[in-house]
Formats: structure tokens, C-alpha cells, sequence
């Protein structure tokens, strides 16, 4: 038998979540397995360790259609904007303008691209730290209709 493990990080305490195994050979060919497996969430969550710096982690999935979860890590306490920048340089989204949060990781913003065309988007997070220092990233997206 094959042991398979994964570590979702987003999860709430006091919900049920559901899970199914799906594989992908080298050539692409996907094999989606008809069992899932049913979990409820319970007791304290496991504290992860705060981030030393800021970071900006890869959007998934991407290529996307019609959403996609861009993530990033804050090492304190920020005030955070996301935007969304099409090929021309103009924001085409406003993802978050102004909202304080936590440091910690796998902070997380949902990109809907609803009404968007297909092609490159750059989404740029940027981040005003408690101690007063900007830092920003940006990421190029792909929207595949």
C-alpha cells in the first residue's frame, strides 16, 4: 500500500472538511478516486511559528479559471493592499486596501477574475509593517477561460 499525507493549513476549528485523492501521470492524464474522506476539525488549532520575513507564496492554481487563492506570510502585525494589474499597468481589482493583519503564515486572498479576460495579470501585495517598513511583491497570474 502507498501512504499519502497532506497538511491543510487553512482550516477552522469546529468545521467538517471533505478530501479526495486525485493523481496525475507524466504526461498530464489525470485519475480522480471515487472515495473522499471526511474530516471534522476539533480542539485548538496547532500554533505555527511566526515568518521572519515577508513573503509572497505562488498563486494556486495558476493557470486559473475562475478563482484562484494568492497567499503570503507577514513577519508582524501589517496594514495590507492587494491589487490586480492587467497587461497595460491598470488596476483591473482590488483584492484588499487597507486591512490590518496578524503576523503569521498562509494569510490568504481569493482573486475571482468573474468578468476578467483571459491572459497575464499581476497581482502585487504590499504590506506596511508595525515597525514602519513598507515591503511589497508581485506575481504574475494566469487567466485560462
Amino acid at each position: 500500500p502507498t501512504a499519502y499525507s497532506f497538511t491543510d493549513a487553512s482550516v477552522v476549528v469546529g468545521r467538517q472538511y471533505s478530501y479526495r485523492l486525485r493523481s496525475t501521470d507524466r504526461t498530464g492524464a489525470t485519475q480522480a478516486y471515487p472515495a473522499s474522506v471526511s474530516v471534522e476539525v476539533t480542539g485548538a488549532p496547532v500554533v505555527a511559528a511566526v515568518p521572519t520575513e515577508f513573503r509572497l507564496l505562488s498563486a494556486a492554481p495558476n493557470p486559473f479559471n475562475p478563482t484562484t487563492t494568492i497567499r503570503f506570510d507577514l513577519p508582524e502585525t501589517a496594514v495590507v493592499s492587494a491589487d490586480v494589474y492587467d497587461a497595460l499597468g491598470r488596476i483591473v481589482r482590488t483584492l484588499v486596501s487597507g486591512e490590518t493583519y496578524a503576523a503569521g503564515a498562509g494569510h490568504a486572498l481569493t482573486l475571482d477574475a468573474d468578468g476578467l479576460a483571459s491572459g497575464t495579470y499581476v497581482v502585487r501585495v504590499r504590506a506596511v509593517l508595525a515597525s514602519g517598513r513598507t515591503v511589497a511583491q508581485a506575481q504574475r497570474v494566469l487567466l485560462a477561460r
